[in-house]
């Protein structure tokens, strides 16, 4: 009988506000009149929340009548509302309607047939007292509320005519409490301005016992989030996420219309549709009112008293009633006492794309000629308003402030666009000698560093290198040549960046000492440890300290003392580097040199990582990540990097979802590169408990693994997954894509990921086992050959460099040589004798001891299998049981399936057997499922 939409998805937010009418109803049912008011912005969800109490009305047998409002101006037609609800009971229940007419004969003038136009041709005579026809309308609801409740909807009493607003007040102000009655009425509140009828009414409504007005406000950031979600399935990148969560200001309505114009080429605009309802409210105001509110459209949001009355050339009190006027109609409102925001930040933008050009340019000019004058506002500002007046020589300088000022607040992502924009204007630079897009190009790539987008950074560079002029200073180009190598190592680039110190130490004497020598021999130290020359790192970091001492640079000596500690690590002295890095990190913080206190930390963890000191390296990453945060510069490389490898920390400890919390990256808007990197790290988590979410988010993520090895190395444990599915075909094209991805990211045949890799290659080979022939399995096995001899390769080349595999590096070479034993013995092709192949998985479990449980359990698992096949049950039983118990504490579920695959294995094979039992694990499973009588 409603006339409603019927809800087709759940409801958001309004816990409050549906407890309300909730309410309503659950006094109606019991026999308890009341009303209830829904107030609120056009958009904000008064119809949707209307539509999910008619649901829940219908839910309890409670009777809903539903009438609308219609915008006919100033003559609508009387009791519209009243009639379309008895119509609707017309049409549903003739018999009750015409036994109401019986008894309230003046209702029949409100059913639709009698207001037809052929039904005008009565007599104008025949007529109904007013009074006659409230009483008639109010007894039969009563009477049918008797019986069974009755729920009344009245929806934009904003457009309700006077006979209308009439009728419902009678109504509200007779419900006697003692009646199964509810009434339900929603208007606009940004429509009722000063002069509006409703405004008085609704007040006096409002102080009547049984009724009560509910505001229905903006929805919070989260709950427009969640109907984001709702009304588009399909993920939208974070930053798109956020810009319509600011843009709709909570508005439910609105949100949807960005949401479904998210998908167009439209640019920031606003989608037409929502600009004509926005922009019709204009139409209402006086000239004055209007020129107000666009002049307050090209500030922006939000424009102080002042600086309006700057621009605008209205006498002060015509300012303030225009301004009053512009208030009462809810277009603008006060803000902090001194300034005017717009009620909804798209109302800003539709009023702006509605200026014309010549309007907007003059516009412009008015507010950077009143904030040059006044000396208020901000370099942002006057920036802003200059470009678009094309006075450009003021906006470059006006940009270039505004940047800095950014950037002394952490909000780089901001500055790294106001610098780019000096870069475009750099023609209108002042001529004062000095080399301007030398000096924009560096702060803007810092910029970009700080804000995580190190590609970026780099671009900047080379493109100022490329354009820097030939008569150019050799100190210039020696700076872009350092900021080159700076940007080149996060990006494994380190061929690069030992080119460009290289060059820039030829550019820049050691006599007399100077900053930029001294940070330019420290990055020469670094690039140099990056590419595993240790013999020179100790000279060139030895040398940018004794410049640094000369010139007073800490911060250079702290770079350079912090690769020293780096090299007597990789060397053998870990005592050594661990006090020297947490000396220099100490001192670091102490002088506010946040770069090397990041680097510091960072390092000081990673030697921990690599030592296997799992939990010290877990919370030291974490303190470093997080005062990254507390300086603002999060996605810096080292506030980055330290999150995902504290991420990767609590997963080897088994900590999985303090790991999962680690990758998480809701309400964060990081740029992609970095936002591929953090969520990369929570895909071993999601491989070991078997989701298929992990698998998912591949396509997206193959990309940025073409571009930084740190998501390359990650999606090494979706390999797992693709194993788990029963495809280890796809986890070996997968793991070989990877095998080239990183040889060319580190322009290297023999990267150290290719050991892990090789044992999880010979895994998936040995997954695959049981579907081939006897025949095709000798194949699998020269296949595996080949992972094993590329593993040992890497092993034997990091020998001959003098560098040391760390704990895990150690773990997968013993996991390599066990899953090579384990390959052959399945394959039943050349396999070595039982006692061997449980050496080697022995073996693998102590070397993941350090710390990394579920690889440990999964080692378990396949040193118990051996140990059944041998016929040594109770050590099998014992190793199979403590994988299990990790297994179950991790909700590992692929490897609780292994193991219950195991535990049906009961026929162990003989232990002199060399090769594999009779049947292998899934054959069992097979044979298990024929015996029930069910197929394979």
């Amino acid at each position: 009988m409603a006339d409603m939409p019927v809800p087709s998805s759940p409801l958001v937010g309004r816990r409050v506000e549906l407890a309300a009418t909730a309410a309503l109803l659950a006094d109606a049912a019991a026999g308890t009149a009341g009303a209830v008011l829904l107030a609120g912005d056009a958009g904000v969800g008064k119809t949707r929340l209307l539509a999910e109490t008619i649901e829940l009305a219908r839910a309890r047998d409670i009777t809903a009548m539903v009438g609308h409002c219609i915008d006919f101006g100033d003559a609508g037609l009387p009791y519209l509302p009243i009639s379309e609800a008895f119509g609707g009971l017309v049409r549903e229940e003739p018999a009750r309607v015409k036994a109401l007419v019986e008894e309230f004969p003046p209702l029949a003038r409100l059913l639709p047939a009698r207001r037809r136009m052929v039904a005008q041709m009565a007599a104008f005579d025949d007529r109904v007292e007013r009074g006659a026809l409230f009483e008639a309308v109010l007894g039969a609801l009563e009477s049918m509320s008797a019986t069974r409740p009755v729920l009344l909807v009245v929806e934009d009493i904003h457009w309700a005519d006077q006979a209308t607003r009439d009728l419902l007040g009678f109504l509200l102000s007779r419900l006697r409490v003692q009646s199964g009655l509810a009434i339900a009425a929603s208007y606009r509140s940004d429509d009722l301005h000063r002069r509006h009828p409703l405004r008085a009414a609704a007040a006096e409504w409002s102080r009547l016992p049984n009724v009560v007005r509910v505001a229905v406000g903006p929805l919070d950031a989260d709950e427009i989030r969640t109907l984001i979600r709702d009304v588009h399935p399909e993920p939208l990148p974070e930053l798109t996420m956020q810009r319509i969560i600011e843009r709709s200001g909570g508005n439910a309505f609105f949100a949807e219309q960005l949401v479904a114009a998210s998908g167009e080429d439209r640019g920031p605009t606003v989608p037409a549709e929502l600009a004509d309802l926005l922009m019709v409210r204009l139409d209402r105001l006086s000239d004055p009112a209007r020129e107000v509110i666009r002049a307050a459209a090209v500030a922006g949001r939000r424009v102080s008293h002042s600086l309006l009355a700057a621009v605008l050339t209205l006498p002060p009190t015509a300012l303030d009633e225009a301004l009053r006027e512009a208030v009462d109609a809810h277009l603008l409102e006060p803000v902090n006492g001194t300034d005017y925001g717009f009620r909804h930040a798209l109302l800003a933008e539709a009023v702006y794309e509605d200026l014309l050009p010549g309007e907007r340019v003059r516009l412009h000019i008015s507010y950077a000629a009143a904030l040059t004058r006044t000396g208020r506002g901000s370099a942002a500002e006057l920036a802003l308003h200059a470009r678009e007046s094309h006075d450009l020589p003021t906006a470059f300088t006006a940009s270039v402030r505004a940047g800095d000022e950014a950037m002394t607040v952490a909000a780089a992502e901001d500055a790294m666009r106001h610098f780019e924009s000096a870069l475009e204007l750099v023609s209108h630079a002042p001529d004062d000698g000095a080399d301007w897009a030398v000096e924009v190009a560096l702060k803007a790539a810092e910029a970009a560093s700080v804000a995580g987008h190190m590609f970026r950074a780099m671009a900047l560079v080379k493109q100022a290198l490329a354009e820097l002029k030939p008569d150019a200073s050799p100190i210039a180009r020696a700076r872009l040549l350092l900021a080159k190598a700076i940007y080149s190592i996060p990006i494994d680039s380190e061929t690069d960046a030992l080119a460009a110190t290289s060059d820039a130490l030829r550019l820049v004497p050691a006599d007399p000492p100077t900053a930029l020598r001294a940070r330019i021999a420290a990055w020469q130290a670094r690039a140099l440890l990056a590419m595993g020359r240790y013999a020179d790192v100790a000279r060139w970091a030895h040398e940018a300290i004794d410049t640094a001492a000369a010139v007073g640079d800490p911060e250079s000596a702290a770079e350079a003392e912090t690769t020293l500690a780096v090299l007597d690590q990789r060397i053998g002295d870990p005592v050594a580097a661990g006090r020297t890095l947490r000396a220099v990190r100490a001192q670091a913080r102490e002088r506010g040199h946040v770069t090397a206190e990041l680097r510091a930390g960072y390092q000081l963890a990673n030697m921990y990582f690599e030592t296997g000191e799992l939990p010290r390296a877990a919370r030291i990453f974490e303190l470093t990540a997080e005062r990254a945060r507390e300086v603002g510069v999060p996605w810096s490389t080292y506030g980055v990097q330290s999150r995902v490898l504290a991420c990767l920390a609590r997963y080897h400890l088994g900590d999985w979802d303090a790991s999962l919390a680690h990758s998480c990256l809701d309400k964060q808007s990081p740029p992609g590169l970095v936002a591929a990197m953090i969520s990369s790290a929570g895909l071993a988590v999601r491989a070991g408990r078997g989701e298929p979410a992990g698998l998912a988010a591949l396509p997206a993520l193959l990309p940025w693994a073409q571009r930084e090895t740190m998501v390359s190395v990650q999606l090494i444990a979706l390999a797992d997954l693709h194993v788990y599915a029963g495809h280890p075909e796809e986890a070996l094209a997968l793991l070989d894509t990877l095998v080239r991805q990183l040889a060319e990211l580190w322009a290297m045949e023999l990267t150290p990921p290719q050991v892990r890799i090789s044992a999880l290659a010979l895994s998936a080979l040995c997954a695959g086992l049981s579907e081939l022939p006897q025949s095709k399995r000798v194949e699998s096995v020269r296949r595996g050959a080949a992972y094993r001899d590329a593993a040992r390769l890497v092993a034997a080349d990091h020998e001959q460099r003098g560098r040391r595999f760390g704990v895990e590096g150690l773990a997968w070479q013993s996991r390599v040589e066990a899953e090579w034993h384990r390959l052959r013995w399945l394959a039943g092709v050349d396999a070595a004798p039982l006692e061997e192949h449980i050496a080697a998985w022995t073996a693998a479990v102590e070397a993941f001891g350090y710390g990394e449980r579920y690889e440990q359990a999964r080692c378990r698992a396949h040193l118990a299998a051996v140990l059944r096949a041998a016929g040594r049950g109770p050590e099998a039983t014992e190793a199979a049981n403590l994988a299990r118990e990790s297994a179950r504490e991790l909700r590992a579920a692929p490897l609780l399936l292994e193991l219950r695959a195991l535990g049906e294995q009961r026929r162990p094979a003989a232990e002199h057997a060399p090769g594999p039992p009779s049947l292998t694990g899934r054959e069992v499973e097979v044979l298990r499922l024929i015996e029930q009588g069910r197929t394979n």
